[in-house]
Protein backbone atom coordinates (compact mmCIF):
# COMPACT_ATOMS: atom_id res chain seq x y z
CA UNK A 1 0.00 0.00 0.00
CA UNK A 2 1.58 3.48 -1.07
CA UNK A 3 2.42 6.06 1.65
CA UNK A 4 0.52 8.60 -0.63
CA UNK A 5 -1.66 8.63 -3.67
CA UNK A 6 -1.53 11.58 -6.25
CA UNK A 7 -5.34 13.16 -5.74
CA UNK A 8 -6.48 15.87 -8.58
CA UNK A 9 -6.58 17.93 -5.58
CA UNK A 10 -3.02 18.29 -6.07
CA UNK A 11 -2.86 19.78 -9.46
CA UNK A 12 -1.22 23.38 -10.15
CA UNK A 13 -2.09 23.16 -13.56
CA UNK A 14 1.99 23.78 -14.96
CA UNK A 15 2.04 20.31 -16.01
CA UNK A 16 5.97 19.93 -15.19
CA UNK A 17 5.30 21.09 -11.97
CA UNK A 18 2.64 17.91 -11.80
CA UNK A 19 4.83 15.30 -13.37
CA UNK A 20 7.42 16.50 -10.78
CA UNK A 21 5.12 16.14 -8.00
CA UNK A 22 4.38 12.80 -8.94
CA UNK A 23 7.74 11.78 -8.80
CA UNK A 24 8.36 13.17 -5.78
CA UNK A 25 5.40 10.99 -4.32
CA UNK A 26 6.87 8.22 -6.09
CA UNK A 27 9.91 8.76 -4.93
CA UNK A 28 8.81 8.81 -1.36
CA UNK A 29 6.46 5.53 -2.19
CA UNK A 30 9.84 3.78 -2.95
CA UNK A 31 11.22 4.93 -0.27
CA UNK A 32 8.51 3.62 2.48
CA UNK A 33 8.15 0.10 0.15
CA UNK A 34 11.66 -0.41 0.58
CA UNK A 35 11.78 0.65 4.51
CA UNK A 36 8.38 -1.55 5.31
CA UNK A 37 10.24 -4.39 3.32
CA UNK A 38 13.24 -3.85 5.71
CA UNK A 39 15.63 -3.37 2.85
CA UNK A 40 19.38 -3.04 3.52
CA UNK A 41 20.69 0.69 4.23
CA UNK A 42 22.40 0.76 0.69
CA UNK A 43 18.80 0.19 -1.02
CA UNK A 44 17.22 2.64 1.61
CA UNK A 45 19.77 5.04 1.07
CA UNK A 46 20.14 5.30 -2.79
CA UNK A 47 15.96 5.98 -2.93
CA UNK A 48 16.77 8.68 -0.14
CA UNK A 49 19.95 10.25 -2.46
CA UNK A 50 17.62 10.09 -5.28
CA UNK A 51 14.69 11.40 -3.44
CA UNK A 52 16.68 14.44 -1.90
CA UNK A 53 18.48 15.32 -5.48
CA UNK A 54 14.75 15.18 -7.29
CA UNK A 55 13.64 17.70 -4.76
CA UNK A 56 17.02 20.03 -5.33
CA UNK A 57 15.91 19.87 -9.13
CA UNK A 58 12.46 20.38 -8.54
CA UNK A 59 12.86 23.58 -6.14
CA UNK A 60 14.97 25.04 -8.54
CA UNK A 61 12.45 25.20 -11.68
CA UNK A 62 9.66 26.03 -9.31
CA UNK A 63 11.34 29.18 -8.46
CA UNK A 64 13.20 30.12 -12.45
CA UNK A 65 9.26 29.96 -12.95
CA UNK A 66 8.41 31.81 -10.00
CA UNK A 67 10.94 34.60 -10.95
CA UNK A 68 10.16 34.40 -14.88
CA UNK A 69 6.57 35.33 -13.55
CA UNK A 70 7.52 38.00 -11.17
CA UNK A 71 5.15 35.98 -8.49
CA UNK A 72 5.35 38.23 -5.60
CA UNK A 73 5.71 35.25 -2.89
CA UNK A 74 8.93 34.30 -4.16
CA UNK A 75 10.91 34.76 -1.23
CA UNK A 76 8.91 32.92 1.34
CA UNK A 77 8.47 30.26 -0.91
CA UNK A 78 12.27 29.93 -1.71
CA UNK A 79 12.46 30.05 2.36
CA UNK A 80 10.50 27.47 3.04
CA UNK A 81 12.51 25.07 0.30
CA UNK A 82 15.64 26.20 1.89
CA UNK A 83 14.40 25.18 5.23
CA UNK A 84 12.85 21.87 3.90
CA UNK A 85 16.20 21.12 2.04
CA UNK A 86 18.36 21.60 4.64
CA UNK A 87 16.22 19.38 7.36
CA UNK A 88 16.31 16.71 4.79
CA UNK A 89 20.29 17.50 3.87
CA UNK A 90 21.14 16.79 7.65
CA UNK A 91 19.00 14.09 8.13
CA UNK A 92 20.41 12.11 5.02
CA UNK A 93 24.47 12.97 6.46
CA UNK A 94 22.84 11.52 9.59
CA UNK A 95 21.39 8.50 8.02
CA UNK A 96 25.16 8.08 5.92
CA UNK A 97 26.94 8.40 8.78
CA UNK A 98 25.02 6.01 10.31
CA UNK A 99 23.50 8.00 13.43
CA UNK A 100 19.89 7.24 12.47
CA UNK A 101 18.06 5.43 10.60
CA UNK A 102 14.72 5.74 8.38
CA UNK A 103 11.05 6.04 10.35
CA UNK A 104 8.32 5.74 9.94
CA UNK A 105 7.58 9.11 11.52
CA UNK A 106 10.42 10.55 8.68
CA UNK A 107 8.22 9.41 6.22
CA UNK A 108 5.02 10.65 7.78
CA UNK A 109 6.74 14.58 8.22
CA UNK A 110 8.16 14.40 4.40
CA UNK A 111 4.29 12.95 3.31
CA UNK A 112 2.52 15.84 5.16
CA UNK A 113 5.06 18.59 4.43
CA UNK A 114 4.78 17.94 0.49
CA UNK A 115 0.97 17.63 0.87
CA UNK A 116 0.56 20.74 2.23
CA UNK A 117 3.35 22.43 0.14
CA UNK A 118 1.31 21.53 -2.64
CA UNK A 119 -2.23 22.28 -1.77
CA UNK A 120 -1.14 25.88 0.38
CA UNK A 121 2.16 26.81 -1.15
CA UNK A 122 2.64 25.79 -4.63
CA UNK A 123 -0.84 26.09 -5.81
CA UNK A 124 -0.38 30.56 -5.29
CA UNK A 125 1.97 30.22 -8.34
CA UNK A 126 -0.79 28.52 -10.26
CA UNK A 127 -2.27 29.85 -12.90
CA UNK A 128 -5.56 28.69 -12.13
Amino acid sequence: MPLMTWQDSYTVHVSEFDAQHKHLIDLLNQLHNAMTKGQASDVLGKILHELVSYTKIHFQAEEHYMKAKGYAGYASHKAEHEKLAGQVMAFQKEFIEGRTSLSAQLLTFLKDWLTKHIVQVDKQYSPN
